[in-house]
């Protein structure tokens, strides 16, 4: 039987995921991530949510100039973890005219989206992946690190309230309500993982 669309799309985004972060830098960082998250094909109905997060990475690139960002429960694969992560479509606008400002994540034209995976609470849900992109909220960055201009600090701190992410295909039943902060030290280095196929 052929793959819907929803799932190769779902598809399509972990490949770019691993592709993106396969390499990233990793480095020293905290943050938090609570609120409520409703998956009912994995028994999750909106009970508090915590992420606990203690993996940090960061994959600047200067060919299209994006960062996509990301902390997480576990050093593993995306596809077998549970996380949030940042992609900045926009770091220099960003870093040079909205540090301290509330940025507003429904918007299609963002300058950042945020998005949720629960691929280790949920494992095996293949077919249905839990990872919902941020449709309502703000994010308010108050330090970015942009690896390709001149910065004072190679620190990102930013804090996000009230971020609703959907699965698109079915938002009333699949979607979650975040609010937490990430601080997090840029370390250039040896790639975060080792991939092995």
């Amino acid at each position: 039987m052929a793959a819907s669309s929803h799932e190769l799309g779902a598809w399509t985004l972990s490949i770019l995921a691993v592709m993106l972060l396969g390499s990233c830098a990793t480095g020293g960082g905290e943050g938090s991530a609570v609120g409520q998250v409703w998956a009912p094909d994995c028994g999750l109905e909106g009970g508090p949510f915590s992420l606990n997060p203690d993996f940090f990475g960061m994959q600047p690139s200067t060919s299209v100039e994006i960062i996509d960002m990301r902390m997480q429960r576990g050093g593993d694969i995306q596809n077998v973890s549970d996380g949030v992560s940042f992609f900045i479509a926009d770091p220099e606008l960003v870093k040079n005219e909205m540090l301290g400002v509330d940025i507003e994540l429904e918007l299609l034209d963002s300058p950042v989206q945020m998005t949720l995976y629960l691929n280790d609470t949920c494992p095996g849900f293949s077919q249905i992946p839990v990872q919902y992109r941020s449709v309502s909220g703000t994010v308010r960055f108050e330090e970015l690190f942009v690896f390709w201009i001149d910065n004072d600090t190679k620190m990102t701190t930013a804090e996000f309230t009230d971020v609703e992410l959907v699965d698109t295909s079915d938002p009333e039943n699949r979607h979650a309500i975040l609010s937490g902060d990430i601080s997090f030290l840029f370390e250039r280095g040896r790639p975060a993982q080792t991939f092995a196929f």
